[in-house]
């Protein structure tokens, strides 16, 4: 009699330790997926805020390049059209190329932060 309940308290031990361990195992798992959230959520907010910043900056440039241009042509249609066919060049470029300039380094980076260890990418 005493041998199984000494086992059975064996037993309830144990199955403390494991329910503790599965406990702060979801625990570390939620902490580890919340970082990874917000430090992607973070990224994206910054991006698009430059994104914005940048396209502004961007167009007033290309206008101030318009007007350049179209003073060194003496004709607004040369100038502005110059502007847009670099652009359209430049859109064609970035279409044709898409794939290993943006989507395999976005794929790269969202992959590694997500399967990131202590810091160290794996």
């Amino acid at each position: 009699m005493q041998a199984k309940e000494e086992l059975l308290e064996q037993l309830g031990e144990s199955y403390g330790y494991v329910n503790r361990l599965v406990e702060k195992k979801i625990e570390y798992f939620k902490l580890n997926l919340a970082e990874t959230s917000a430090t992607t959520i973070s990224g994206i907010i910054t991006g698009v805020v430059l994104a914005v910043i940048g396209l502004i900056t961007l167009i007033l440039a290309l206008i101030t390049a318009g007007f350049a241009l179209a003073a060194a042509f003496d004709s607004f249609v040369y100038g502005f059209g110059l502007v847009t066919l670099i652009f359209l060049i430049l859109f064609l470029l970035v279409l044709a190329l898409k794939k290993p300039l943006i989507t395999n380094p976005v794929v790269r980076k969202v992959i590694s932060k997500f399967f990131e260890h202590d810091g160290k990418e794996v």
